[in-house]
């Protein structure tokens, strides 16, 4: 797999460290940086800052540095903003905001700086079951919010924004697929009418590289700047098609099941196939975050048997 850009990689420039420190208030001093491994739609920094009394803290500084991407998202920063005060206090363990600067006026792109939460990302966990299991608790909380005003409703990025289920020509079978017509039945399926759900409030990127953990417990969820009010069953379906990537189909399962328990729902795989195809293509940052072992042959064929049970399952 390709190493990341190094625009994603490369240190803040003097000018978003100054906002950094304007932000935190009269005295604050940066004192070291450090890249935060796995994003790879904006360049994430733990920064250590000292403040006039001598004392010191670690927070998080989001540089929206992608133009391709920040051309099609230019609210981003503005909406993880407004996102992170919503859920402020939830039960939910996620950073708190700062600052933003949602134009990139003050620092030197659009960014956002908010705490951090201690803890980190765990690819390769000693006990599957129970990991998998707690990967699911925090959902049922997140999805009690209901939608969130001023938070974009979600949709399949294959779609476009503004698409209704339905009306757009069904995506192309990856051309590394073995079994094109497995996708163009699944394309079939995911273009029809979509089940009735009431939406709500959704993470819409919930996976294990957005997930932290501190000693063998989860301690945080990150990475949201992409929520969306939609259906509740999407973050589950975004997480399986990840798990199934990283761990193979039967973690996937095994994941589905736990949600299932403790949400109290029964969990629908038309979203798990709505988001397998619009996941399916994207290169995660799986290599960068530790796991090396990940070719992109191999994740080719989890995603491929993951389709095909679903197409099973669906028709």
């Amino acid at each position: 797999m390709p190493r990341l850009p190094l625009f994603l990689r490369r240190s803040p420039p003097p000018e978003a460290i100054r906002w950094v420190e304007r932000s935190l208030g009269r005295g604050y001093r940066v004192t070291s940086v450090r890249r935060l491994r796995g994003g790879t739609s904006a360049a994430v920094h733990l920064l250590q800052v000292r403040d006039a009394r001598g004392e010191t803290q670690a927070v998080v500084l989001r540089r929206f540095v992608r133009s391709d991407w920040f051309e099609e998202e230019p609210d981003a920063a503005e909406r993880e903003a407004r996102v992170l005060r919503a859920i402020e206090g939830l039960d939910v363990p996620a950073p708190r905001l700062l600052a933003v600067d949602p134009t990139g006026a003050e620092c030197d792109v659009a960014a956002v700086l908010m705490t951090r939460v201690p803890g980190g990302t765990e690819l390769v966990p000693a006990d599957l079951d129970a990991y998998l299991r707690a990967l699911a608790e925090p959902l049922p909380a997140l999805h009690a919010l209901g939608p969130i005003e001023g938070v974009p409703s979600y949709y399949p990025y294959f779609m476009g924004a503004d698409s209704v289920s339905g009306d757009q020509p069904p995506p192309e079978p990856p051309s590394w697929s073995r079994k094109p017509d497995l996708w163009r039945a699944a394309a079939r399926i995911v273009t029809q009418p979509w089940p009735q759900v009431r939406p709500t409030f959704i993470h819409r990127d919930y996976h294990p590289g957005n997930i932290l953990w501190s000693r063998g417990r989860l301690s945080g969820v990150t990475d949201w700047v992409s929520a969306s009010n939609g259906p509740a069953g999407m973050d589950a379906a975004h997480c399986r098609i990840n798990l199934a990537g990283l761990f193979g189909v039967p973690a996937a399962e095994v994941f589905r099941q736990a949600y299932e328990a403790i949400a109290g729902v029964e969990h629908h795989p038309f979203w798990d196939l709505l988001d397998a195809l619009d996941t399916t293509g994207g290169e995660p940052g799986w290599h960068d975050a530790g796991r090396h072992d990940l070719t992109a042959a191999l994740l080719h064929q989890r995603d491929e048997e993951y389709v095909e049970m679903l197409v099973r399952r669906l028709c």
